[in-house]
Parts: structure tokens; C-alpha cells; sequence
């Protein structure tokens, strides 16, 4: 008496969509989700949209059945299925049982295969939409009867759901029912609830007893803890007939309150049920579902009226929220469980093994199959196929690849029990694919080996759990362990926290590591009381540990992870030092601190500092091991000398201490600051806001503000001011603090003022002098530095910089074709598919692509398209470039349309100003022209020019930061362009630095830390210091250091100190405006003594040049207007006011174009220049177009055509290129380098120009920079014209197989059919004006129809939502 498969909308998948299929067959049903299928007698059944569908294996209709008559698939709107089940009656006729919400929960009985209705009976199963309903068909005295468990009613207010399945009695919960007329009856079994109501997971039979999961629908709250329950039904006698409530059994899996899922597994005379549980709060924890397993004869035992505690077999810990399903394969047992990412499938193999478990049941192994698609519902296999829901589908799915395993040794050794050896084809297959596979010497696997009782094999990453019943009287309850990190030196002391405790005996911990080894077994070492107790654990080597309590003998607990990592270590300590008062926060950096027990400071010496401090040694204590850290350098406490109390603006008080200079490097957070007063007898105190802290040569500066509230008057004779710092408090005095003073100070200020106003004017015709005489030394010094520089100063260019970075073709094209155009970049970035076959079989874009190949057709498109006022210019260049790629592999039949619209083009012009040909971008053809010579020359660009453009880019970097940067404007002291020149410099010198770049793991290439010297500016930030840094790491290995420049820290380290550099930090100086200046090399004063350590952090310092407008906030080298008519003091002029005046540094901008002026002329000879005396094809075709078609307008002025040639090449080509190095190479091009350039592409344009240029003393810097070699250039270029003319014709063979080469390169590059859409794209918008044009011409009634059909093909997609 078999029972027949269970419902299975709660089913989950047996699924592995591998490798080698040609891809799954599916089903649709358009407009309403598949709520049921079921796999039975070679047939694939669906139910969902209130109809029901017989598939064939291959997933064809075979029969479609409407339930209802009168009415048609999809009505009503919202019906489900709730039932689906398949059962045998004598003679193997099939029967199949429908439930659906409509008619308060109806049931159909149909007959198979002629689907004729037997029965159809209202209030059966659920009618509510979230409603659950189970059910099962069982036999006995030769009767059928269902046993159906459903939701019947959910609350009180379910009336206006006119769903009222259960009238007489809506504590209805489980009803046996005849097949007959499936009509409940008292006699056959009624089951009531009085409580919440229930929602039923499935429904097994098990011998002569019916199980039936469940959970209460208040197990759904997350406050809930409720374990689930599985109510037991048992047969009654044959005489007696029906059923009976056994009672219950709880169903505990790890305190989890739902049942996703439920299956049940039989191997002969043994059974097993599996469910799978998920905990009603935190869903998405890596432990919130889980898979346990319990017998199904130890479940019919303790089943009772009050519901008891079941055993647990095993659980596996899963997590995601999954389903499962049991198959039996090869008489192993297969459970196929969702994966974490719901995109595999994890299958449990299940095997009986005796000796190693004494209920039979053992996991053999675990796999984890890939899927394609998310979420699936399974269904059940048919041969060698499984079928599973997916929505609004069914897919059709390969069970196993078996073909992926080459050798026997591996087919066996997979212990997959789908594959197995076919001895007669010598491959892995499946069974059914193996000739005489019913023999069992043909076909053989893991089920026919010798060791078929294997060990548990692990492989995939889960993690497991062993469940202990929470409902047993005497249990331990685990509430935590700590620590769970540890080092491998082991602990001499975990505490363990829970309950029960004292009552148990014989507690154990289990210590086992994930490579399987034999688990240790730990004894308790003291129980301190009844919910603490202590362990002691070995050391071991470095990994992840289950560790669980065990005790009286029982089931561990729910395991933990305990970690044994490294003995922990330190990498940097921040600040290095302290004063000798203490108190100061310390930040030390390293690995596996979380192991560390206590910080220990040795202070031995501390009584005896001297001025020059004491090294102590900071250590860490893990256990009873004592660590070596780091150094701490302990200095004498802070010196305050005085302060001043600034009360003119009362109640807004201004405060500023004078401190020694030191090497305790203290920051504003570190400093509190505190005023005492007193009012009567009472003293009050303010706490000031330390606002920054100014170091100066001679003492530093703490400027503290505080604004008072309230009318308190301040008795300022009583004041005394404070400053704390860690443990130390000093008073700090007043800069005079006797009322006699006053008169002492104020006398010789009323002295000094009349003495100011006597000599007033004397005093300002003196400044005026030295005012006169500092401009004047300082523009003399300009002009004689620029002068030498012009004569002696060379740029030391690396001739070797490493492979040249060039962009692939397809990314060089689309920054070509859209160099504003990120998005359509973006999409035809994507990877081509591997196959092309759909779009070959895609109807629409073929007739479209066949569209646009007629030459006839395309030329009046594009005609009729710049006709429309609205086809704006960007439009224009948009469909060039659609037009490029969609004819990317016709590059032939593009050039023909090129000739065409060039021509027409020309017709356009000639009567008005034919020199204006081509000199814009304006039309379809402009813009393809552009293409095209991208497309052409693209190799001519890689193999020629390449080099001695990437050549320019990097000297150009290097001569920018050979001087000062401004790092907030990026203006610099050397550059090409005016704009960008820093003329607000002041002096600077090189510093040579000792960087030593420490080990990285991200560097496998690197040795062991190296010191590498560096030469840096004093006025460089920190930030543009590591640049340089990195680069001279590069430069001197050949290979990249392995940080980004924001992941890597600089520390200036001595015998006394080590610190972190910043561009900002507590020491940066402020303005009076509240600017803040950037930290540079200089302001921390390195010596040759220091050396600097590139480590490994990240931090939010400024870069060498910010992308973010901080000007408002920071200055570097430019300082604010407010400080402009300050004094700057210089070297040798102590005292003196310098004057900057911008046309005293214009000599650099000559300085830097000599510096790179032999590169410049390279490249430009490189691009105008015949190697072996040849021109690119392209060009010398292009060029010979543009002579023929002005032999054949007459136009005789040779002007003209140089005007024509000079349009379409140069300036259409090569200044876009020079402009922009970022379309060739993987580069970013920064605004001051793009400035640089475009004074170089503009030199470049006036040696094709043929004016002449006439330049005065006002005339442009970029202009008057260049303006001797123009003539010389011209001449070259006049020379390159007419050498390219003079070189023999091509043929057009020639031309032709040039053309298809390139044509064949750039094969699969793009996404043909998304250029060919956005065209589709720009027809439909003027579909009206283009059919006009068409029905106008002659000639083009074919072409008409043909779009018309296209348009037709399109539209229908559309209906499809295709996009």
C-alpha cells in the first residue's frame, strides 16, 4: 500500500543545471503563476491560473483541462492551487485530486488519462489565499479515503473572504474523507482545535499511522518560541474503519519556531523524516534555518496527548531560508537542500552505515550543484530530467553531468549515485545511457563499490550543528563561552555561562577541528556555581575549532566556533611618546590583539628621566607569556610658560597659552584647558575649546576660545588657568600678574605712539624704499634664475617607462564614437555572448540589418533624418556611431556610404564656402568620417605613434612635479599653459628622503622591506610625497609597490620619536581667517638622521592634488587673499615684504618647453612622416578621394584641397587624439595636463594652417611659446601633403582588402544588435517622414514593404515585453 507523493508547493529543488546541456526546455503560463506541479506516470502535471496541464517529458502540451465550466483559463482572477496529488487504484488506474480556493476550498477527482471528472466537492481544502493545505490518500479495507489537514479559518473576520469551508464547527483542522463523494464524517475522523489556528506543512503515511508537521501561526511573530509539532493519526481497526488522534510529539531543531519544509525518507523497513526549520526572527543570520532529521518509529512511540521532547538525530546548520526534497537513488537516499545564495543546490547523500550509526542512518556526502536561475520549486524527475517551477515556468533539467568526469577513477571517485562506469561506451554515464546497463557488470558506481559503508565526506563550505532537546528535565543550557578567540599557545581558563550546572555530572567540552581529526576531550576544571563553570585548552596550530558542552552522558550542545589564531603582534604605536606624568592615549596597530589578556609598561626607570627621556618597552601578556610590542619613549612633562587673557570681547573670552617646543608632538584633542574665578566664596569654572596649536622656532601657541552664557561678571584678579594632559594638571601663570605692571607696560606704548607720530611720514617713505628695493632684487633674481635655467637645465626623461599601456580596440573605439556618451559606452562595453545564434535567429534584426545594407535605402534615411529640425547635432553623431558598429564587419560597404555622403556633402557646399568642408562636426557624414579614421588607423596609431605619445604624457608629468604643486588648484611653477602657472611660489629646496617600503602580502613580486631614496620638495604635502614615493618605487623595480596611494602612511622615525605624517593634523597652522595650510615635507624639519616608513593603513589625508573644491577650508601654496600683504620671510631678507608679480615667472613656461621640446618634435615627425616611405592606406585613399573630387569640381586653387585634407585628418583625428591620451591608454588625464596639451595640439594645428601668423608683444603665452618653430613645422607638413600625392595610386583591390582586414579583426567586438535597435530606434520616431520619402521616390516600393515589415517584427516584441 504505497502512499503517493506529497503536496509539493512547499517543495524544494533537485536541481544542477551543469555544463554540456544544451539548455533546459520550459513552459510558460502567460499571466499567472504556477502554484503546483507533480511528476508522475511519465507525465509532468501543472496547476496554476485555474487550470490544470498534462506536459510530455520534452515539456509540450499534451492536454490542457479547465476546471470550471463556463469559464476559461485565468478566471476567476486570484483562484489557486492548494492540492495537487497522484494516487493508483487497482488495475494501475490513476486518479488525480485538485484542490483551488474557489467554491470555499474545492476538490476535484479526475480520472487518467482521458481527465474525466469524477467528483467535485466544495469545502475540502482552503479557500483562504495564504490558507495551507496538506493531504494524503490512503487504502484501507480496500477503500480510499483522503486525510486532508488545511487552514480553515485564520480569524473571526474572515466572512468578507466569503470563505467559510468548515460552517458547522471553524475549529476544523484535520477531516478524513471517502473517495467516494470526499464528504467529511464524524465516524472517519474529525480532528478540532480550540486555539490559534495551525498552519500544516505536509501530510506522510507511515504504516497504519498518518503524520501531519505543523507550527501555529503565532510562530510566525519573532517573539515567538514555540517549537513546531507533529500530530500523529492512527488507523483504527478494520472493523472499527477511520481514524483516531494518537496525540503529538514537538519537533525541537535548535529552538526554530517554522517549517519551511518536509520529506520523508525510507530505506527498507527504516524511515526518517526531514524538515526544514527556520527561526522567526533575525531570518538572515548564518544560523537561522537549519535541517534536522528524526525517526519515524521513535516518533510513532513518543507520540502523546501532551505533546514530549523527540530525539534528535542530526541537524545540519543551513543559511538560507530553503527547502527540501528526498529521492531515492541506487537504494541511497538523496536530499536536495536550496544553497546560501540561492543559486545551487546542496545535495545531502544518505547512506545506511551500522557500525557507525546505531540508527542506521549516516551522511555520506555532501556536493553543491550550480543552478542558473534564483528560487526554484522542484517537482520531480522523469529518467534522466527534472522539472521545477519557477514562477510563471517550468524548466527541464539535466540530473547530473556525468560527462565531466574523464577517467573511471574519477567517476567512481566522485560518489556521485546519478553516475556510474559504462563499461561499453569506457565513460561516465548515466544509467540509462550506458548500452546493457541492465547488466551489472555494464554499468557500475558508488552503490556496487566494496566501500559503499563510507566515512562522512564534507565538501562544501557549511557549517554543522549537533542539536540537544531543550524540553528534557535535566539539560544543560549553553548560554556562552568566552573567550572564542584564542592563540595557539592555548588558555589556561575559558568560563562557559548557561544553567544547570551543579545539577549535572560528568560535563566534557569537545574540541574538534575542521580537518576531521579525533576531537579532544576536555574535562571541567572548576564548576564555580550553577550557571558558571571553567575549562582549560591545549595549545594547537593555527585554525577554526567546534567546540560544545557535553554531559550525563546526552548529546552535545549546540556547537560554537572557537578560533586559534598567531601569537599577536605589533606593527606601529601612535604617538610614540609620552610625558612622564602619564595619562596619555596610546594607539597601537598589529594583528590577533583580541587574544591579548593585559598591555604590560615597563617602568623601572621611570623615577630617573632624565631631559632626554628613557625607552621603555611596551609588551603584551596572552596567558602567562609575556610579548615584546613596541618602544614607548618617555620625555619630561610639558613646560607652560605663560598666557594671555584676551577680554575685549566679553562675554566671548579668547585664550592663549605659550608653550615650550618639544617632542611630545601633542595634538588639540589631548589638551583641556580650564579657568577658575571666584564670585563671593564660590569658585566657578570654564572649560575653554582648545582650537589649535601653532609651533613656531622660538615656542608653540594654544589658542583656546570660550563664549559665556548668562550675566555673570568674571573677576579677572582672580582668575587662574589650568591645562591637563592625560595625568599631568599644571597652573599656568599669567603673563604679568601685578596691577604696577600695567602702568609699566602702558607708559612706554604712550612714548612709542607719540614717537610713531612724529616720524610717520620719515617711516613710510622708508618702506616705500625698501618696498622698491626688494621688488626690484626680486625681479632681477627672476630673470637671472630663468635665464640659466633656459641655458643649463635639462629634464632627465626615463627613456624606459615600462610596457605602454594601450586600451584595447574595442575601448579605444567607444571613446572615440562617444566621448560624451558614458552611458551607450557603458552598453557596448558589455562581453559578447559566446554564441551569436540567437541573434542569427532573431527575424527582425536580420531584415533590419538587410535594411541598412541597402545602399539605396540608407543614404535616403540619413537624407531624410538631418531634414528634421528636431535630429538635433548630437543626435547626428549618436547615429554615426550606431552606424559604425552595426557595419563594423562591412567596413567595405561603410566606405561606399562615406564616398556617397562626402559627395553630397561637397554639392551642399560648393556654391557657398567650400574651404568650410569638413571643418566642423555638423552632419551624419562628419562625424563617420571621424569613425572611420579611428577605425582605420587604429593600428597605424598603436605601432607608430604610440610610443612617442605616452612618451609625452609621462615627461610632461615629470616635468610638473619637478617644482612646487599647488595641491588644492593643481597650478604649478612648471607648465605649458598661463593659466595653470603657480606664480605665488616662494623658495624651496630639494630633500633627499630614505623611504623604507616594508613587505607587503599584496606584493608577491617585492623581496623583503627595501630603502629606497627619494627626492622630494620641502613644500610638498604628504600626500604628493608618497606619490612620489610610489613612483620611485616603481621606477626603480619595474613594478608596482601593491597600495593605493590612500592605503599606505608615511612615519617619520628616529632614535626618540616616531610620527604618523598627515596633510592635516593637530600641529597644522591656521589662519586668522580660519584657513587651514596643509601640512608639507618642511613642516615636520626630517634631518638626515630620520628615516621614513611607507606602512600599510588607511587614512583621510588630502591627495597631491584634490578633486574636491577645498579652497574655502585649506590652502597649500596659495595662500588666501587675506594673507596676501603679509610679510613672507626669505632667506637672506629677514624682515623684507615680498612681491610676486605672475609676469616675472613666465620664463618657466619657456624653461618647460624646452625641457620637452625634443619629444614634442618626435611625435609631430612621427605623425607626419612616411616610414619606408609609405602612407597608412586609409589616409593615402582618403587623401587621393579628396584630390579626385576636386579634379572633378575644377577647383583649381590648391588651397583648398590642403584646407579639405587638413580638416579631415588633422584636425578631425590627431588633435582628438592629442587632446586626449586617455582614448589610447589606460590613463587618467588630470585638467592641468589636459591644459598642457591643448597648448601642444595647438602648435600642432598652426603647422597645418596656411595663414600667417603675425604675433605682437600682447599676443597669447601658448601662442608666442611655439611661434619659431611654426614656420619649420609648416614646411614639413607642405612636404607630407606632397609626398602622400606623389606615392603611386592604390587599386581598389588594394583599398578592398585592406578594408576587409580590418574588418575581420574587429569580428565579435560588439553587440551588433544594440546598434542595430538604436537605430530601429531613430526610424521609428520618424517613421512618418521616412515612409513620405519613400512613397515620393521611385524605386522604393520593395524597400517600403520591407520596412513595414520590420516595423511590424519590432512592434510585435514590443507586445512581448521584449526589450
Amino acid at each position: 500500500m504505497a502512499a503517493p507523493p506529497p503536496a509539493l508547493s512547499w517543495a524544494l529543488p533537485l536541481l544542477a543545471a551543469l555544463a554540456g546541456a544544451a539548455g533546459p526546455q520550459s513552459f510558460e503560463l502567460p499571466g499567472a503563476p504556477i502554484d503546483n506541479i507533480e511528476v508522475s506516470g511519465g507525465a509532468v502535471l501543472v496547476a496554476g491560473g485555474s487550470c490544470l496541464y498534462e506536459l510530455r517529458p520534452e515539456l509540450r502540451p499534451r492536454r490542457r483541462v479547465v476546471p470550471a465550466a463556463g469559464q476559461g483559463c485565468g478566471e476567476p482572477p486570484g483562484m489557486r492551487s492548494n492540492l495537487l496529488l497522484h494516487y493508483e487504484e487497482a488495475g494501475g488506474v490513476g486518479v488525480l485530486l485538485t484542490g483551488w480556493t474557489q467554491d470555499g476550498g474545492a476538490c476535484q477527482v479526475w480520472e487518467q488519462p482521458s481527465y474525466r471528472q469524477r467528483l467535485n466537492q466544495s469545502e475540502v481544502v482552503s479557500c483562504l489565499p495564504d490558507g495551507s493545505t496538506a493531504g494524503v490518500v490512503f487504502q484501507q479495507a480496500g477503500a480510499w479515503y483522503l486525510a486532508v489537514a488545511a487552514t480553515y479559518s485564520t480569524s473571526a473576520d474572515t466572512n468578507h473572504l466569503h470563505c467559510e469551508p468548515s460552517k458547522s464547527d471553524k475549529e476544523t483542522v484535520i477531516t478524513v474523507r471517502s473517495m467516494v463523494n470526499l464528504k467529511s464524517k464524524e465516524e472517519l475522523g474529525i480532528i478540532k482545535r480550540r486555539e490559534e489556528p495551525l498552519h500544516f506543512v505536509d501530510a506522510l503515511q507511515w504504516g497504519d499511522h498518518l503524520f501531519f508537521p505543523y507550527y501555529t501561526l503565532k510562530a510566525r511573530l519573532a517573539n515567538n518560541t514555540e517549537p513546531p509539532s507533529m500530530a500523529v493519526l492512527r488507523q483504527l481497526g478494520p472493523s472499527d474503519g477511520g481514524l483516531t488522534l494518537q496525540g503529538h510529539v514537538y519537533l525541537d531543531c535548535g529552538c526554530r519556531s517554522l517549517i519551511i519544509s518536509s520529506s520523508l525518507v525510507r530505506q527498507g523497513e527504516r524511515g526518517w523524516w526531514v524538515g526544514v526549520f527556520r527561526h522567526s526572527h533575525n531570518a538572515k543570520a548564518w544560523n537561522s534555518t537549519a535541517v534536522c532529521i528524526f525517526g519515524m518509529e521513535e516518533m510513532k512511540e513518543r507520540t502523546s496527548s501532551c505533546p514530549s521532547p523527540l530525539t534528535l538525530h542530526f541537524s545540519i546548520v543551513h543559511c538560507k531560508r530553503g527547502l527540501a526534497q528526498v529521492s531515492e537513488v541506487n537504494n541511497d537516499t538523496i536530499i536536495h537542500l536550496r544553497s546560501f545564495d540561492n543559486m545551487g543546490i546542496i545535495q545531502l547523500h544518505m547512506g545506511i552505515h551500522k557500525e557507525t550509526s546505531p540508527e542506521g542512518l549516516c551522511l555520506v556526502a555532501v556536493r553543491f550543484l550550480m543552478v542558473t536561475f534564483k528560487f526554484p520549486v522542484y517537482g520531480g524527475c522523469i529518467n534522466s530530467m527534472c522539472y521545477c517551477i519557477l514562477w510563471f515556468q517550468v524548466r527541464r533539467i539535466p540530473v547530473a553531468n556525468c560527462g565531466r568526469f574523464a577517467s573511471e577513477q574519477e567517476c567512481l571517485s566522485a560518489k556521485d549515485p546519478y553516475c556510474g562506469w559504462c563499461s561499453f561506451n569506457q565513460r561516465c554515464t548515466l544509467k540509462e545511457n550506458c548500452t546493457h546497463s541492465n547488466s551489472i557488470n555494464g554499468w557500475y558506481n558508488i552503490s556496487h563499490a566494496p566501500d559503499k559503508d563510507l566515512k562522512i565526506l564534507l565538501s562544501f563550505p557549511a557549517k554543522y550543528q549537533v542539536c540537544t532537546p531543550s524540553f528534557m528535565c535535566v539539560c544543560l543550557f549553553i548560554q556562552s563561552i568566552e573567550p572564542l578567540w584564542i592563540s595557539t599557545l592555548g588558555k589556561s581558563e575559558i568560563t562557559v555561562k548557561g544553567e544547570n550546572f551543579t545539577r549535572a555530572s560528568g560535563i566534557k567540552l569537545i574540541l574538534t577541528g575542521i580537518t576531521g581529526c579525533k576531537p579532544d576531550v576536555i574535562k571541567v576544571r572548576n564548576v564555580l556555581n550553577d550557571t558558571q563553570m571553567t575549562f582549560a585548552l591545549p595549545p594547537t596550530r593555527k585554525e577554526a575549532k567546534s567546540i560544545c558542552i557535553q554531559a550525563n552522558g546526552k548529546k552535545c550542545s549546540p556547537p560554537m566556533t572557537l578560533h586559534y589564531v598567531s601569537l599577536p603582534s605589533c606593527s606601529r604605536i601612535t604617538p610614540n611618546t609620552s610625558w612622564i606624568s602619564g595619562g596619555r592615549k596610546i594607539t597601537t596597530t598589529g594583528r590577533n590583539f583580541n587574544v591579548v589578556d593585559s598591555v604590560i609598561i615597563s617602568d623601572d626607570q621611570r623615577s630617573n628621566l632624565t631631559v632626554k627621556g628613557k625607552v621603555v618597552d611596551m609588551m603584551l601578556r596572552v596567558d602567562t607569556t609575556f610579548i615584546p610590542c613596541v618602544k614607548l619613549h618617555y620625555h619630561p612633562d610639558p613646560v607652560f610658560i605663560n598666557y594671555q587673557l584676551h577680554t575685549e570681547l566679553d562675554p566671548d573670552l579668547e585664550l592663549k597659552i605659550y608653550k615650550e617646543n618639544d617632542n611630545l608632538n601633542i595634538s588639540k584633542t589631548e589638551v583641556e584647558v580650564y579657568l577658575l574665578y571666584m564670585t563671593g566664596a564660590q569658585t566657578k569654572k570654564i572649560w575653554f575649546s582648545v582650537q589649535n596649536i601653532t609651533k613656531k622656532p622660538d615656542r608653540s601657541t594654544i589658542l583656546c576660545k570660550f563664549k559665556r552664557e548668562g550675566t555673570d561678571k568674571i573677576d579677572f584678579s582672580t582668575v587662574k588657568v589650568f591645562v591637563k594632559l592625560g595625568n599631568f594638571e599644571h597652573e599656568v601663570k599669567p603673563t604679568s600678574s601685578h596691577i604696577y605692571l600695567y602702568v609699566l607696560i602702558l607708559l612706554p606704548i604712550v612714548v612709542a605712539a607719540f614717537i610713531v607720530t612724529r616720524y610717520k611720514s620719515k617711516e613710510l617713505t622708508r618702506k616705500q624704499s625698501q618696498q622698491l628695493e626688494l621688488l626690484e632684487y626680486e625681479i632681477r633674481k627672476e630673470i637671472r634664475e630663468g635665464f640659466a635655467e633656459l641655458q643649463m637645465d635639462e629634464l632627465d626623461v626615463v627613456d624606459s617607462f615600462g610596457t605602454v599601456p594601450f586600451l584595447d580596440y574595442k575601448h579605444f573605439a567607444l571613446r572615440t564614437f562617444f566621448p560624451e556618451s558614458g552611458g551607450f559606452a557603458s552598453i557596448f562595453s558589455e562581453e559578447m555572448p559566446q554564441s551569436r545564434d540567437q541573434t542569427s535567429k532573431d527575424e527582425s534584426f536580420n531584415m533590419l540589418h538587410a535594411l541598412i545594407c541597402n545602399k539605396n535605402f540608407l543614404v535616403t534615411l540619413i537624407h531624410t533624418l538631418e531634414k528634421q529640425k528636431n535630429f538635433s547635432v548630437k543626435d547626428r553623431c549618436l547615429f554615426a556611431s550606431f552606424l559604425t558598429i552595426a557595419l563594423q564587419t562591412k567596413l567595405v560597404y561603410l566606405t561606399h556610404i562615406l564616398e556617397v555622403l562626402t559627395r553630397d556633402l561637397m554639392e551642399q557646399s560648393s556654391n557657398v564656402q567650400p574651404k568650410l568642408l569638413l571643418r566642423r562636426t555638423e552632419s551624419v557624414v562628419e562625424k563617420l568620417l571621424t569613425n572611420w579614421m579611428s577605425v582605420c588607423l587604429s593600428g597605424f596609431l598603436r605601432e607608430t605613434i604610440g610610443e612617442p605619445f605616452y612618451l609625452l604624457v609621462t615627461t610632461l608629468n615629470q616635468r610638473i612635479n619637478k617644482g612646487p604643486v599647488d595641491a588644492i588648484t593643481c597650478k604649478a611653477l612648471y607648465t605649458l599653459n598661463e593659466d595653470w602657472l603657480l606664480w605665488q611660489v616662494s623658495e624651496f629646496k630639494t630633500v633627499t628622503l630614505n623611504i623604507i617600503f616594508e613587505k607587503i602580502p599584496e606584493n608577491e613580486s617585492g623581496d623583503a622591506s627595501q630603502t629606497i631614496q627619494v627626492n622630494v620638495l620641502d613644500c610638498d604635502t604628504i600626500g604628493q610625497a608618497k606619490e612620489k614615493s610610489l613612483q620611485a618605487f616603481f621606477n626603480k623595480n619595474g613594478f608596482l609597490y601593491g597600495l593605493q596611494l590612500d592605503e599606505i602612511g608615511l612615519e617619520l622615525v628616529s632614535e626618540e620619536q616616531q610620527r604618523e605624517l598627515l596633510d592635516i593634523d593637530g600641529s597644522s597652522e591656521v589662519m586668522d581667517d580660519g584657513i587651514r595650510k596643509l601640512n608639507t615635507i618642511g613642516h615636520y624639519e626630517p634631518s638626515r638622521t630620520h628615516k621614513l616608513v611607507a606602512v600599510c593603513f588607511i587614512n583621510g589625508s588630502l591627495l597631491c592634488c584634490l578633486d574636491v573644491d577645498y579652497s574655502d577650508e585649506h590652502c597649500h601654496l596659495i595662500l588666501p587673499d587675506s594673507e596676501a600683504n603679509k610679510d613672507v620671510k626669505g632667506a637672506g631678507h629677514k624682515g623684507k615684504q615680498k612681491f610676486k608679480v605672475k609676469e616675472m615667472y613666465l620664463t618657466k613656461l619657456l624653461s618647460t618647453k624646452v625641457a620637452i621640446h625634443a619629444v614634442v618634435e618626435k611625435l609631430f615627425r612621427s605623425i607626419w612622416s612616411l616610414p619606408n616611405n609609405k602612407a597608412p592606406v586609409a589616409i593615402k585613399y582618403f587623401f587621393d578621394f579628396l584630390d579626385a573630387q576636386a579634379e572633378s569640381k575644377k577647383i583649381t586653387d590648391p588651397d583648398v584641397v590642403h584646407i579639405w585634407k587638413t580638416n579631415s585628418l588633422p584636425l578631425r583625428f590627431w588633435v582628438n587624439i592629442l587632446k586626449n591620451p586617455q582614448f589610447v591608454f589606460d590613463i587618467k588625464k588630470t585638467s592641468h595636463i589636459d591644459g598642457c596639451l591643448s597648448v601642444i595640439a595647438q602648435a600642432f594645428m598652426d603647422a597645418f594652417s596656411l595663414a600667417e601668423q603675425t604675433l605682437g608683444k600682447e599676443a597669447p603665452t601658448n601662442k608666442l611659446l611655439y611661434a619659431k618653430d611654426i614656420p619649420l613645422y609648416k614646411k614639413e607638413v607642405k612636404a607630407y601633403y606632397k609626398a602622400i600625392r606623389d606615392l603611386p595610386p592604390l587599386t581598389t583591390a588594394e583599398v578592398e582588402e585592406f578594408l576587409a582586414q580590418e574588418s575581420k579583426k574587429h569580428e565579435n567586438e560588439f553587440n551588433e544588435k544594440v546598434a542595430l535597435f538604436e537605430i530601429y530606434k531613430y526610424i521609428v520616431k520618424y517613421y512618418d517622414e521616412i515612409i513620405s520619402k519613400l512613397e515620393r521616390e521611385r524605386g522604393f516600393e520593395e524597400v517600403q514593404k520591407q520596412l513595414q515589415q520590420v516595423k511590424a517584427l519590432f512592434d510585435e516584441k514590443k507586445k512581448c515585453k521584449w526589450h
